[in-house]
């Protein structure tokens, strides 16, 4: 049988529902502009009625706040973690491509064209004034400049990669700050919620840093309960265990004892866990930030630039890039861009050297004959290469092109014709090299049409990397204003819920009063 206090019960517990909403309301309210902030929500059921043994049966206990949940579904923040591996992915690709298109373009506007065009006006002049000492020197300062100009391109290109290098350091550094906070955050919600609370505040916590992980590498995360209100929480990075429960595993960066390209900056890192055990960076799977910033470092369409065994007319290593499957990432990256360069400096330089020697290639013995012989144009001493190394014993290429320092010394030792008993008129030399401007040595193309194909390979790949960068971006948005609608906090919601939960605690109070009026009557004025 209910007690005759029992309606002040009931009322009491309507004030605590309402007061706990509200609270839960203010405390929305107050993390309106919190990022990563869960909108928070009072569950309520009503109170265990109790039995009255009259012919109405039982009677109902008032209300009972069963839970203060967060309104989050996890099926978006899936898409949003997935669709956050590629954004990062692209994101990066997006601000690397576009520094290599900048120096790449200089090739069609005032670098390598107009190199190129002032090194064969300087050629057609000798062909003109053979004996001129001040059109000489055009020539060879000419082919200087040009091979400095690709040796600038290089290093360029080379800082390019040493910056995304460094960014993977920070990136597995990030990996694993974040692994750490989050097995320490999962210790604190694991101990909050085994004694029957809801740690709502440091899930979201912990929800961010797994939205700010997921844009860095890809990642899975599961939630599996082990009873008692205990869930063990893992998170794995492409498949591998970075985070289970209370533990966590980390990466580590091992810098490269010898290059996996030829023309690859010193020291690039390679990336293991700390237990030993293989993270394959070129796997197929693998997204986010770190996945582009593998791609433009170590990218080379799938091979690796290596020393064939040969050697061009200088004695100079000749590098070529061999296939590699499942070795290397297929997408077009610094060490693609700079093989390119290398193989069109090595065909180049050799191709001028050969003229300037009258050496010919023997491709049936691998070897160079001799075809003729080139003669300064007193025919006092045979020619000489035009270009050469900046260090003997190491291959011939974009970075370390130059020429030959005994031209630099002297310009009157530049070969120009073939012959030492004909006159200064005499520019037979010269005469080749003009043919060599639009010879087709280039996979049977000019240079011109070469170069013009590293360019078009860059722009395709600047252009993709803009394109599904907007993509992604615009699919960011899109994903996060879903998961808005159900987790963010609305002001109007807030606004309406704060009048609904006044009401509420108002009645409530009201009914208190109307109870406290009926007992006054009982209890101090019956039998007045």
């Amino acid at each position: 049988m209910a007690s005759t206090f029992f309606g002040l019960t009931i009322a009491y517990s309507g004030l605590q529902a309402a007061n706990t909403s509200l609270n839960v309301s203010g405390h929305n309210i107050s993390n309106i502009n919190t990022d990563g902030y869960t909108k928070q929500q009072a569950e309520k059921t009503a109170a265990d009625a109790i039995r009255t043994y009259n012919t109405y049966g039982t009677l109902g206990g008032g209300v009972t706040v069963t839970q203060i949940k967060q309104l989050r579904d996890s099926y978006y923040d899936v898409k949003y973690r997935n669709n956050m591996a590629n954004y990062g992915q692209f994101s990066v690709k997006q601000n690397y491509m576009s520094q290599i298109e900048d120096y790449l373009n200089e090739v069609n506007l005032k670098g390598y064209t107009a190199e190129y065009n002032n090194f064969f006006a300087a050629v057609n002049q000798l062909t003109l004034t053979p004996g001129d000492a001040s059109a000489k020197n055009q020539l060879i300062n000419n082919a200087k400049s040009m091979a400095d100009y690709f040796n600038t391109l290089n290093n360029n290109l080379r800082n390019v990669q040493a910056d995304a290098n460094n960014e993977i350091k920070d990136a597995v550094q990030q990996i694993n700050a974040l692994a750490k906070n989050i097995a320490a955050l999962n210790r604190q919600i694991n101990q909050i919620e085994a004694n029957a609370g809801n740690a709502n505040d440091l899930r979201d916590k912990r929800n961010a840093m797994v939205d700010e992980l997921s844009s860095i590498v890809n990642i899975d995360v599961t939630e599996i309960e082990l009873g008692n209100n205990l869930t063990d929480y893992q998170v794995r990075v492409n498949g591998q265990t970075l985070v289970t429960s209370y533990g966590y595993n980390t990466l580590e960066v091992v810098a490269r004892e010898d290059k996996r390209n030829a023309s690859d900056a010193a020291g690039l890192y390679d990336i293991q866990w700390a237990s030993g055990q293989v993270f394959d960076i070129y796997s197929d799977s693998l997204g986010g930030e770190l996945k582009g910033l593998i791609d433009i470092r170590d990218g080379n369409n799938g091979t690796i630039e290596q020393l064939s065994g040969r050697k061009d007319l200088g004695g100079n290593e000749i590098l070529e890039t061999v296939a590699k499957n499942n070795e290397n990432t297929y997408y077009k990256g610094v060490p693609y861009f700079q093989a390119q360069l290398n193989e069109y400096i090595q065909i180049f330089s050799d191709a001028v050297n050969q003229i300037m020697t009258g050496m010919s290639y023997n491709g049936d013995t691998g070897k160079y004959d001799k075809v003729n012989d080139t003669y300064t144009s007193d025919g006092l001493k045979k020619g000489i290469p035009l270009f050469s190394v900046h260090t003997e014993g190491m291959p011939m290429s974009a970075n370390n092109i130059t020429v030959n320092s005994e031209l630099l010394e002297n310009p009157e030792l530049l070969a120009i014709k073939t012959s030492k008993s004909t006159g200064e008129a005499d520019a037979q030399v010269m005469e080749q090299l003009v043919k060599l401007q639009t010879a087709t040595i280039f996979d049977g193309g000019t240079s011109g049409y070469f170069l013009e194909s590293i360019v078009s390979d860059m722009s395709i790949d600047a252009q993709k990397a803009n394109n599904l960068h907007a993509n992604y971006n615009n699919l960011k948005t899109s994903i996060h204003n879903q998961r808005l609608s159900i987790m963010g906090v609305d002001t109007d919601e807030e606004a309406m819920d704060l009048v609904k939960f006044q009401q509420a605690y108002n009645l409530n109070s009201k009914m208190m009063s109307v109870m406290n009026q009926i007992y006054d009557k009982l209890i101090n004025q019956t039998g007045v």
